[in-house]
């Protein structure tokens, strides 16, 4: 019986707040989104998937309320869920113009037949304190996205399952009791303890069916947010050496390494979500770290010099094949490569890359002197 009427309460609440989100107002999308898109359409694309039940994040930045305009990995896994549970192929996270229309079409259909529109209620939270309320109501919410987090990954797991779907039933359990505690009996504080309870079973369970937990996840990416910055120094490190403009990538790195800095805060404080959510922003700012130095004033005369360096070794292998006897069928692929290599660099360079333009032109030049090698 309680599954029956927690179900029940789940399908009311998801069409609520799917029809509240879309009759408040629905977002105007005049351009396709994917991943590195930036801009307010964003943020209305994270408060619509958020609404609609398909989460960006539970909590931090992308979760509701907090929805961010920066389209990212999280905004990424989330559209996928959607576009899958809407038909939509291929379901990539890109948001074009299929993804477009069938949004229009959701919307149009749940205005037209819901036009009164809900006022939402502001809680009265005193400023600079957090409602215990709304602390058991993101707690519920965690651990229902866990519970359907859970379920997943038994459905996918090969091995047994049997601990896996008792903590899962479990997990249900605790649920239904928080919801019962907040909505039924008004005791806020038993509410978020028995959908804490939720949680950590529903994690066990998704554990116990093969997945990673929170926790695991959050330390891997701030593993990988420090390699990103020791790999950001070292590139930044020597093209200082190279008498480049490295003091924008300094600053940006100085950022990146602030943000890793708040996600160990963040996992020391049990926050998983916050802690991948700042190690992902600090491996985007390593990236921008490397992409803001500046190149020096003899990168391009250095470029344009390899670059003619390569055309002549390649003219010098292509007259010793066209001289050769016998079988240059390795010289020859040697040499291709070599004027692939080239145009690469040609292209760098009319980018005005000119450091990689350079480094592509002296792999051509090394591949065409391979081919005279060969012959």
């Amino acid at each position: 019986m309680k599954t029956k009427i927690l179900k029940m309460s789940l399908i009311f609440a998801s069409f609520f707040f799917a029809l509240y989100a879309n009759a408040a107002g629905s977002c105007d999308f005049t351009r396709d989104l994917e991943f590195g898109s930036v801009g307010e359409d964003v943020r209305c694309l994270q408060q619509y998937l958020n609404s609609a039940g398909y989460t960006v994040s539970s909590s931090g930045a992308g979760s509701t309320g907090k929805e961010t305009d920066t389209f990212k990995k999280k905004t990424e896994d989330a559209l996928i869920l959607w576009q899958q549970a809407n038909g939509i192929n291929p379901a990539k996270g890109y948001f074009g113009a299929i993804s477009k229309t069938k949004y229009k079409t959701l919307t149009s259909s749940i205005i037209a037949t819901a036009p009164i529109t809900p006022t939402p209620i502001e809680p009265s939270v005193p400023k600079g304190t957090t409602s215990e309320e709304l602390k058991a109501i993101n707690k519920i919410k965690e651990a229902l996205d866990m519970i359907d987090k859970a379920d997943d990954e038994i459905d996918d797991f090969n091995g047994d399952t049997a601990a896996a779907r008792s903590n899962l039933e479990d997990a249900k359990e605790y649920l239904f009791d928080a919801v019962s505690s907040l909505y039924r009996d008004k005791d806020f504080l038993e509410a978020f303890e028995s959908a804490d309870d939720s949680f950590k079973n529903a994690e066990d369970a998704y554990e116990d069916a093969g997945g990673e937990s929170n926790e695991g996840e959050a330390d891997d990416e701030i593993d990988n947010a420090k390699a990103d910055i020791k790999n950001a120094e070292n590139i930044i490190e020597n093209a200082d050496e190279d008498d480049k403009d490295t003091n924008e990538a300094e600053d940006i790195l100085d950022e990146a390494n602030n943000k890793l800095d708040q996600a160990k805060e963040a996992f020391d404080n049990e926050d998983f979500e916050e802690a991948m959510d700042l190690a992902d922003e600090a491996a985007d700012l390593a990236d921008d770290a490397i992409d803001a130095i500046g190149d020096s004033d003899d990168d391009k005369d250095n470029a344009e010099e390899a670059i003619d360096d390569a055309e002549n070794a390649i003219d010098d292998a292509q007259e010793s094949i066209d001289d050769a006897n016998g079988d240059v069928s390795d010289a020859e692929d040697l040499l291709d490569d070599a004027r692939n290599k080239l145009e690469d660099a040609q292209n760098e360079y009319d980018d005005k890359n000119y450091s990689d333009a350079r480094s592509l032109a002296k792999k051509a030049k090394n591949l065409a002197n391979q081919a005279i090698d060969e012959i």
